[in-house]
């Protein structure tokens, strides 16, 4: 059916003249509802439709209260501040800006037309009063609902049908179908209110709609709860329905049956409810009968309000989600941390593997469970987010690129606004709004669309399509339509954000539906002031793709059928049927669905049926091993990597069924192997162990299926490097020996002396054997160790002779003659000097010493600063103070970082800053800013008084004296040489340095004035993920650097020249942001200003 028979579905308005500009946002009216019930038809036209060209119908009147205004004098500026926004006087102030945020910038501030910045949330732009983008922002008007439909592109053979449209819905953000075809729908009206009016008014609402005459279109919808701050995420449970609308997880449940909901109780709160675009999200049922959801990338601390303790255990303590998603079980509120962490959209599928996605990225593979890594506290995984999108970029649109969009590009590229300069100076064209990620299940669309992921762009308008490939123990996500996408739109308003499997096996897509798609902060000021940002809070569509021929099916009551026909339902084709019987029959938890459910697992001809039945049976507590061990055995590969998975339920109670799972180390399926590496971690004996040496044997070369032996080589490290040591093909490989040292280093941290005597006895066989291995085996247990319980020599020296610590001595006198060596390449001797920290002190404090001469290459001091820094000896910080005068700023800065590490360091710090040795512009800020607020009163005290005059000059101050190299001649050659010695230690370019900072390559399409001030001033604007940290030990060490990654048992913080520090989360007292860039302040102490000047043109000559 076409859009042309919309009638009620489309509010009425008086006809008003077609508008160029929007009016401002304080003229915008009251969204008001009439009543709980809202009809709407989209199939029947009880009136005919009348379009309008602006699409609003409202004069401007009854606005949100009255304007907040006043008056500051802004160096000799009068400014007024208008609560929405608009501009008054010539000065462009957001929602939430001050006076004080708002200055006058360069030299210009002298003159008639000068600049002033104004700075929005994280974003600054500098605003020329005199400028007015007015004219190149007009106004472009919404579409009526049979006006949008005629702007689709959908590739051939499908069509795209409304289901549900504003009035009777506005601003979707997810739906969810319940088990008798009802759909529930978030609608998000509430966005970006706080950047807009300084305040959220907890319109938003939860709206159930349903079709009453089953001709497939809604026509009718209650608002089922509202008062709600940001809902966006919901799933069905028990009759009701629990709702992520940050800071909580509510359940609500309508009791007498009017469509409202009578119960709201808070099941999880603490999340983090900063903005509106970084809300929980998504949440799913997974096969593990929890409810899954994103935290997304505000985080919080995570505290279970209902908490059944007589199922759920003792009640946790709160827990830090940043960087990680969560689940909870629906009826005891047990809450854990998961793996994943991306932004918005979360997925299943139909085999239970995990996908996100996030602004820049369509889709990410979650490869490992958190929980997995939390049993060894010693390892360090790798980010559990694989990006798999093999095809880059670039997207396809057909919809014209706002103006305001083309102006803040420009704007980028002139250095008038902050943030980044995406596609290299081109306003679109590629992914800047990913979300939704979605694997479709359903049925209706042909068979090669199954198992598809989709992802809505609404930045771009349009909707992308991926094919998912094996590859590895991960899939390879390939875009399938190649130059164009599987929808566009060439409306600017339509906005893809959610997906979902409807009943009828169709794919749901939910279009928000809104004018200007992006966070507010990050619409330039100056263009802001022109458009309505909240355009579309009315407004919102639900659409269905399906085939050319598709005939829907009937309606459906999934809740009024019996159990045993649910339980055959777990083999229909839908995913939708499947998923919504598994959650009723875990629901029903009734003993008479588990002979049924058994046969099913047992007889089925489908493999998903298979695996869902053995999901459901153990939510029922009735999985036997006489229903998992044929599973163990079955055709289908991810039956048995599922089987593995449920066996962990079983293995204290069931000997067979830890049999069976050591010989499936030989099973062909990687991926059956690589769960299987993670299951045998639940199991101590020596036949697991020598399962997960067969593993390793065959899949050392991968690094997931290395991780999972890892994670389970807790306790029985050493054992596990015997047992693969023996053989001597792994020891030629180079992967081979990177394990072998990776599980030495293992026992090392772990430091279990059994296990340290076995690694102990292996090298003395292995020495004359395979020396190369042996010291592999060598170096990585002293590394190991030298974190935990002081360096082997010690060790060995206080036992009695052995080949292992000839071999270490022997390693350690060659790593001194090469340290020591002038003429051996510099990247040698820093290999050799960091192999040093393993010796004792006394071993090498002479030669460290000589080391941080002046006259050795930077990079060998740096080195030797960072091995003296892992002794804990006093005379550490008095040997770095002593050497400091001769070290350059950027070895300074490494020094400084040592002096730091330990708390009896400071005493002699402090003393060096009081007799002027070490002055206190010399050190970072943000250190300075730690010492003045120490626990400990003695260094407090002292620091305040040291430290009172020491705070660096303004940097606006700093780069007005610095604003005359912008007007010298810079040499890129010697830029190049500047950015080598300077820049290196923290960003990479052409293939020089190390990345931490931010990519630099398009940097020069900022202009010069941006790259003087993001060097001069690091902290104007600070991308969240490259703040500084400050991480106190329990035992008072301390480490600066930016989180480079968090998992269930650490926290690692990287800094300059890619060093990393990781600590245990039992170890750390306190983990401090503090609110500064890891690129320190004091540039221009560093480099002259004809330097400057080179390094400018250099960063501009990059293409």
């Amino acid at each position: 059916m076409g859009w042309a028979t919309l009638g009620t579905c489309v509010r009425r308005r008086p006809t008003r003249k077609a508008a160029t500009n929007r009016p401002p946002p304080c003229a915008r009216p009251k969204r008001k509802r009439s009543s709980n019930v809202r009809s709407g038809n989209c199939s029947k036209a009880d009136s005919p439709l009348v379009e309008y060209a602006d699409g609003q119908g409202f004069e401007p009147k009854d606005p949100f209260g009255s304007p907040r205004t006043g008056e500051s004098d802004v160096v000799g500026v009068t400014v007024r501040l208008c609560c929405l926004g608009c501009c008054l006087a010539g000065v462009v102030l957001p929602g939430r800006a001050t006076a004080a945020e708002v200055r006058p910038s360069g030299k210009a501030a002298a003159a008639s037309s000068r600049l002033i910045e104004v700075r929005q949330g994280g974003y600054v732009e500098k605003v020329d009063p005199a400028v007015d983008y007015k004219d190149r922002l007009p106004w472009i008007p919404p579409r009526e609902p049979t006006g949008s439909l005629r702007t689709f592109h959908l590739i051939a053979g499908l069509r795209i049908e409304p289901v549900a449209c504003e009035p009777m819905i506005a601003d979707p953000v997810d739906m969810v179908f319940d088990e008798n075809g009802r759909l529930y729908v978030a609608e998000l009206i509430t966005y970006a209110e706080r950047e807009v009016l300084g305040e959220v008014r907890n319109s938003s609402r939860v709206s159930l709609l349903e079709d009453t005459d089953d001709d497939g279109r809604f026509d009718r919808a209650t608002v089922f709860a509202d008062g709600l701050s940001w809902p966006t995420g919901l799933v069905c449970f028990g009759g009701g329905l629990f709702v992520a609308s940050s800071p909580d997880i509510l359940y609500l449940k309508d009791m007498d049956g009017d469509g409202r909901a009578d119960v709201r109780e808070v099941f999880i709160t603490g999340f983090n409810n900063s903005s509106s675009s970084a809300c929980p999200n998504s949440l799913r049922w997974g096969l593990d009968n929890r409810i899954h959801g994103m935290t997304s990338i505000s985080g919080g601390r995570l505290r279970a309000v209902k908490w059944e303790a007589s199922e759920a255990g003792h009640k946790a303590d709160p827990v830090e989600s940043r960087g990680r998603d969560f689940s909870f079980h629906p009826r005891t509120g047990q809450l854990r941390l998961e793996s994943g962490g991306a932004q918005f959209g979360m997925s299943f599928d139909v085999w239970g593997r995990k996908f996100e996605s996030s602004n820049s990225v369509p889709i990410e593979m979650v490869m490992y469970e958190d929980r997995y890594i939390a049993r060894n506290p010693c390892l360090i995984p790798p980010p559990s987010r694989l990006r798999i999108h093999a095809d880059g970029n670039a997207v396809y649109r057909t919809s014209p690129v706002e103006p305001w969009r083309i102006l803040r590009t420009e704007l980028r590229v002139k250095g008038l606004f902050s943030g980044p300069i995406e596609g290299g100076g081109t306003p679109a064209g590629y992914f800047t709004g990913a979300c939704g990620v979605y694997v479709y299940t359903g049925n209706a669309l042909p068979e090669a669309f199954r198992g598809n992921a989709f992802v809505g762009e609404g930045s771009g308008n349009l909707v992308h399509r991926m094919r998912l490939e094996p590859d590895g123990v991960a899939l390879r996500a390939r875009r399938v339509e190649q130059k164009h996408e599987f929808l566009t739109s060439d409306e600017i308003w339509f906005r893809p954000i959610q997906f979902a499997d409807g009943p009828d096996g169709a794919l749901y897509v939910a279009d928000m539906y809104r004018a200007v798609y992006e966070h507010p902060d990050a619409v330039p000021p100056s263009a802001r002031k022109h458009l309505d940002l909240l355009a579309g809070h009315d407004r919102g569509r639900i659409y269905r793709i399906v085939p050319e021929d598709f005939r829907r099916p009937g309606p459906v009551r999934l809740g009024e059928l019996p159990t045993v026909e649910l339980v055959r339902l777990l083999e229909h084709p839908n995913g939708w049927h499947r998923i919504t019987a598994s959650r009723l029959l875990y629901e029903r938890h009734e003993r008479k669905a588990i002979e049924p459910l058994k046969r099913l697992a047992a007889e089925s001809p489908s493999p998903v049926a298979r695996m869902h039945a053995l999901y459901v049976l153990d939510g029922l507590d009735a999985l036997t091993p006489e229903s998992l061990l044929p599973r163990l055995d079955d055709p289908h590969p991810r039956v048995r990597e599922h089987a593995v998975r449920l066996a962990e339920r079983l293995l204290e109670r069931s000997p067979p069924v830890r049999d069976k799972l050591y010989a499936m180390a030989a099973d062909p399926d990687i991926r059956v192997r690589y769960q299987l590496a993670f299951t045998l971690g639940e199991i101590s004996s020596s036949k697991a162990t020598e399962a997960l040496a067969a593993i390793a044997r065959r899949d050392a070369a991968d690094r997931w299926v290395r991780l999972a032996v890892l994670s389970s080589c807790y306790g029985r490290a050493g054992d596990l490097l015997s047992r693969l040591a023996q053989d001597p093909n792994l020891r030629r490989t180079a992967t081979g020996r990177s394990l072998l040292e990776q599980l030495a280093e293992q026992t090392g941290l772990q430091d279990q002396g059994d296990q340290v005597a076995v690694v102990l006895r292996l090298l003395d066989r292995l020495a004359a054997e395979d020396k190369p291995a042996a010291q592999a085996i060598l170096h990585g247990l002293n590394k190991g160790l030298a974190k935990t319980a002081g360096p082997l020599l010690a060790r060995l020296n206080a036992g009695d002779g052995s080949r292992a610590q000839e071999l270490l001595a022997e390693m350690l006198h060659r790593s001194k003659q090469q340290a020591a060596d002038e003429d051996l390449a510099v990247p040698k001797r820093v290999a050799a000097v960091r192999s040093l920290a393993l010796a004792p002190f006394p071993e090498v404090r002479h030669i460290l010493g000589q080391l941080l001469d002046s006259r050795q290459p930077q990079e060998v001091q740096t080195a030797a600063i960072q091995a003296l820094s892992r002794f804990a000896e006093a005379e550490v910080a008095e040997m770095l103070v002593d050497a400091w005068l001769g070290f350059t700023p950027g070895v300074r800065s490494e020094a400084a970082e040592a002096l730091f590490a330990r708390p009896e360091r400071l005493a002699v710090l402090l003393r060096a800053i009081d007799e002027q040795v070490i002055l206190p512009s010399q050190l970072d800020p943000a250190r300075l800013q730690y010492l003045r607020g120490h626990r400990d009163p003695q260094i407090r005290q002292e620091a305040e008084r040291l430290l009172a005059s020491a705070a660096l000059a303004p940097r606006h101050e700093i780069v007005e004296a610095w604003r005359d190299v912008l007007d010298l001649k810079g040499n890129p050659k010697n830029g190049r040489e500047v950015f080598r010695r300077e820049c290196s230690k923290c960003h990479l370019l052409e293939g020089v340095g190390v990345e931490i900072g931010l990519p630099l390559e398009t940097i020069g399409n900022r202009g010069p004035e941006a790259i003087l001030l993001a060097v001069l001033d690091p902290n104007r604007e600070v991308n969240p993920a490259y703040l500084n940290y400050i991480i106190v030990t329990t035992d008072g060490l301390s480490m600066t650097g930016m989180i480079a990654s968090e998992t269930a048992t650490s926290v690692t913080l990287k800094r300059a020249e890619g060093e990393t520090n990781t600590v245990l989360r039992t170890e750390i007292e306190e983990l401090v942001n503090t609110g500064m860039s890891i690129m320190p302040e004091g540039q221009e102490k560093l480099m002259t200003k004809q330097e400057m000047a080179d390094l400018i043109a250099y960063l501009m000559s990059l293409e």
